[in-house]
């Protein structure tokens, strides 16, 4: 089988499909960006891309199509700032050559300066899913329970109340906590910083020129060989009428390694408290978005101070190997810990806008999670487990999905591809169930399975920068295909499957002063519905706690809908 190219998840059952063969005849295809485009190759198949032909991340189920074992991968998004919406090429190494693959209608990531308002409000929203992971990975609140919740060196792991919490329960009169906060609220670190800009480190720099015979102090060999080519017998005549002979000057200089790290860390804060009030404005009045404010001004007027307003940090090669004072003297130690911190933070967010796509589906089961865990009982407590930082956008580490849960219907499973993808051979060659190997044809994330009434509920996260207007077409795709997956089940099994379907898509367009989650069903005309979309605004950081709890009842409502219609109720 040769890769395919898939502009929807479900684009294997729909006849209506984007679909483009990679094989050695073609060197460039175009999808749109706007959704969740992905690459369908044999199982086994390296995949790589770009400059430093790196392995795609995979995705959703391995499956059989076509007699082959497949299995999909993620394509990445441009995480360099791009003022508007733009055509993003990556090439993709395949054993039978190089595929230049064009990702149209990609949204631009803003900067301090320059940005349009559908980038910035992405910005906002990636942001938000930052903060709720770190929020969940660095800190344990000592006002919860801390049952079954401990910290190792590289995951901290969890209970489902305090993730509730973080994703569904959380306070939205304050803004969010981000690093330029903690830098901005830490008055020693201010101190030290004022401290520099009045007295910088300086250092002798040694060159040579004509001086004064009464100010000579030195003289090196260049020096004497000058002296030594000049005409005359005594210094006096050597040294012309001008009385000037070439030595050895000092002056001092603040070109130094440890304050062009300042500077650029200076540099760095400046744009991200931009960042942070222009994401946080409906926070204004926010003692940290003041805070933040106000450390901007301070910043500003330290950076053009008369010292380093001559301070260059264009050279710097980041990560850089710091000098001695930087990691000894007592004032530039801290300018070198802030250096790592702003310097990680930015990897956390290119990280973040590279893979986009794969951090909503990371954030999406969060939110199904806690919503599954505040409806019905686990048999057995489940505990989510929180990298410290996201890699290929992914944040949480297997076991995925929480459950089994108790439910009216009988036990209800929660499959998730996360965890299949961590052993994706015991997958393949014992299947758990005899639908498993027919999941991965509809490039779903979770489902939800009740074997006393062979019930799933396919779960789909859909991630969309596009127009509105096109969503509720997607989802009735969704259902076509859903509908021609549950025949094709029922042929290979010869059992009967009830299949219902859920897509979580995100909705950059939503408008109004209230953003909530708009609910969509299909049918549309029937009573019964197969497929229902749950719209998520983008915005939806930027509510009050009002506005977020309305918000995240309609998102809860929501499911209880399809589920309910699961369980038979």
């Amino acid at each position: 089988m040769a890769p395919l190219l898939l502009s929807e998840p479900w684009d294997l059952h729909s006849d209506s499909a984007e679909t483009f063969q990679l094989t050695g005849s073609t060197s460039s295809s175009i999808i749109s960006g706007s959704g969740s485009p992905r690459i369908i190759a044999p199982f086994g198949l390296e995949t790589r891309y770009g400059p430093r032909r790196k392995f795609l991340p995979r995705i959703s189920f391995p499956f059989r199509w076509g007699g082959d074992i497949c299995i999909a991968f993620q394509l990445p998004l441009n995480h360099r700032p791009k003022k508007t919406i733009h055509d993003f090429s990556v090439d993709i190494f395949l054993p039978d050559g190089i595929h230049d693959v064009i990702q149209s209608d990609v949204v631009g990531r803003p900067d301090a300066d320059h940005g349009s308002d559908l980038g910035r409000k992405l910005d906002s929203f990636i942001e938000w899913q930052i903060h709720c992971f770190s929020e969940l990975a660095l800190a344990i609140d000592e006002s919860t329970s801390l049952e079954m919740e401990e910290k190792s060196q590289k995951i901290m792991r969890r209970n489902w109340h305090s993730v509730r919490r973080v994703w569904i329960d959380v306070d939205k009169t304050e803004a969010i906590m981000a690093l330029i906060v903690k830098l901005a609220q830490d008055n020693d670190l201010l101190r030290v910083f004022e401290s520099i800009a009045r007295r910088p480190r300086r250092i002798l720099l040694r060159y040579r020129e004509n001086t004064q015979l009464h100010r000579i102090q030195e003289l090196d060999s260049a020096c004497i060989r000058d002296l030594a080519r000049r005409p005359g017998h005594t210094v006096a005549e050597k040294a012309g009428s001008r009385q000037k002979l070439l030595a050895v000057r000092r002056h001092a200089s603040v070109e130094t390694m440890e304050n062009q790290v300042y500077r650029w860390v200076l540099d760095r804060m400046i744009r991200r408290a931009k960042d942070y009030v222009a994401t946080n404005r409906h926070h204004a009045s926010s003692n940290r978005v003041q805070a933040v404010a106000r450390c901007t001004r301070r910043c500003n007027a330290w950076s053009s101070s008369e010292h380093f307003q001559t301070v260059s940090f264009d050279q710097l090669q980041h990560p850089i190997q710091p000098n001695y004072s930087l990691q000894m003297d007592e004032r530039y130690r801290h300018v070198y810990r802030t250096y790592r911190e702003l310097l990680r933070e930015q990897h956390v967010r290119d990280d973040a806008w590279e893979w986009q796509r794969i951090l909503w589906a990371e954030s999406a089961r969060q939110l199904v999670g806690c919503t599954l865990t505040e409806f019905f009982r686990e048999e057995n407590a489940s505990t989510p487990y929180y990298r410290f930082e996201g890699e290929h956008g992914v944040w949480t580490e297997s076991p995925i999905g929480p459950g089994p849960f108790k439910t009216k219907a009988g036990p209800c499973i929660v499959i998730d591809s996360r965890d299949v993808l961590v052993n994706p051979y015991a997958w393949i060659k014992n299947p758990p169930f005899d639908f498993a190997l027919y999941l991965g044809t509809l490039g779903c994330d979770q489902v939800l399975f009740w074997p006393s009434s062979r019930t799933l509920l396919i779960i789909w996260f859909m991630y969309w920068t596009g127009e509105s207007e096109q969503i509720r077409p997607m989802i009735s795709r969704s259902g076509k295909a859903l509908r021609i997956f549950s025949l094709d089940i029922a042929r290979f099994t010869y059992q009967h499957y009830r299949c219902l379907g859920l897509v979580l898509i995100t909705d950059p367009q939503a408008t109004g002063k209230k953003p909530g989650v708009e609910l969509e069903i299909w049918p549309d005309d029937s009573k019964m519905p197969e497929v229902v979309g749950l719209r998520i605004p983008f915005t939806i950081d930027q509510t009050d706690s009002v506005e977020f709890k309305k918000l995240i009842d309609d998102f809860m409502a929501g499911i209880q809908l399809v589920v309910d219609k699961a369980i038979g109720l």
